[in-house]
């Protein structure tokens, strides 16, 4: 259904185009016939908004922000234009006006050019939500932005100590040993960090001495993760409206006296003094650490 000249005069009339190109998956017609009404209708808020939602889909954040800033400016009332004006602003470092954007939502944060580093805690996150989603600890700096604690597995392309942009709203719920959690969905990588992961086995039966290393490693200032209970990745949705996650185990089952861990260090040699420690301590072996990623 191709439109007709007589319909790009009449606004509403061309945003009911724009509406089906989405909904048939024609991305290009939508935004192309979106364009052109927000120049016939320059004070209209409706096609700015769908603009800036496109674009926040696809993670562009340079036209979301300019498109959601015309937006507010025609409809201040609408909380969800404020909420993907301050992600954006954020993903792009415009830390004026995303502290402006999340005060339109409530929030007090003083007029300032600089980045907002908060603690709000440890979140779940979930990475790559659309094709390996993976749920990990992370520590949230602010409405959007997090700093991730755990190790994700290397397949995630992310890295203990990652920064990343994160969903303002939770995705949904996250059970893990019968604690119900909000879960929030990761957008975009921010900031890679210079961490490397490595895996170790270590031949124990005891779950003291996986603590034991676990403490040298927070002395170390070394990230750590115990592997063999990871219950943080989860296959796809099997239907697009389950929003409950439960934990699931990451590796298959490994024989009782032996334990797989993760250690993240800017180097391997950190991590061998750490386990030769360990060694010592606990009267264990350990096989060499193993860089992943």
């Amino acid at each position: 259904m191709e439109p007709r000249q007589e319909d790009y005069t009449d606004s509403e009339r061309l945003y009911q185009l724009v509406v089906e190109y989405d909904r048939r998956g024609d991305v290009y017609n939508a935004v192309k016939l979106c364009k052109h009404l927000a120049k016939l209708a320059p004070d209209w808020s409706a096609p700015f908004a769908f603009l800036s939602r496109m674009y926040r889909s696809r993670h562009e954040w340079k036209p979301t922000f300019h498109y959601c800033l015309k937006a507010v400016e025609h409809n201040p009332f609408d909380e969800n234009l404020w909420e993907t004006l301050g992600l954006a602003a954020t993903a792009l470092a415009d830390w004026e006006t995303a502290r402006y954007a999340w005060n339109q939502l409530g929030f007090d944060f003083k007029n300032s050019g600089g980045a907002l580093h908060l603690d709000l805690g440890i979140v779940p996150v979930r990475l790559n939500p659309f094709t390996q989603p993976e749920i990990v600890a992370a520590r949230r700096l602010d409405p959007v932005r997090a700093r991730i604690e755990s190790i994700p597995q290397p397949s995630s392309g992310r890295r203990h100590k990652d920064l990343i942009l994160i969903e303002h709203k939770p995705a949904g719920r996250f059970f893990q040993q019968n604690k119900k959690m909000q879960v929030h969905d990761e957008l975009d990588l921010l900031k890679q960090s210079t961490w490397n992961t490595y895996s170790a086995l270590l031949h124990t039966d005891s779950q003291r001495d996986v603590d034991t290393l676990a403490n040298l490693c927070l002395e170390a200032e070394i990230g750590f993760d115990n592997w063999s209970n990871a219950t943080r990745f989860f296959q796809p949705n099997l239907h697009k409206n389950v929003s409950e996650y439960f934990d699931q185990a990451i590796f298959g089952k490994l024989e009782r006296d032996v334990f797989l861990v993760a250690m993240a260090a800017r180097g391997v040699d950190d991590l061998t003094a750490v386990l030769k420690n360990w060694e010592v301590i606990t009267l264990k072996k350990f096989e060499a650490p193993e860089w992943l990623f």
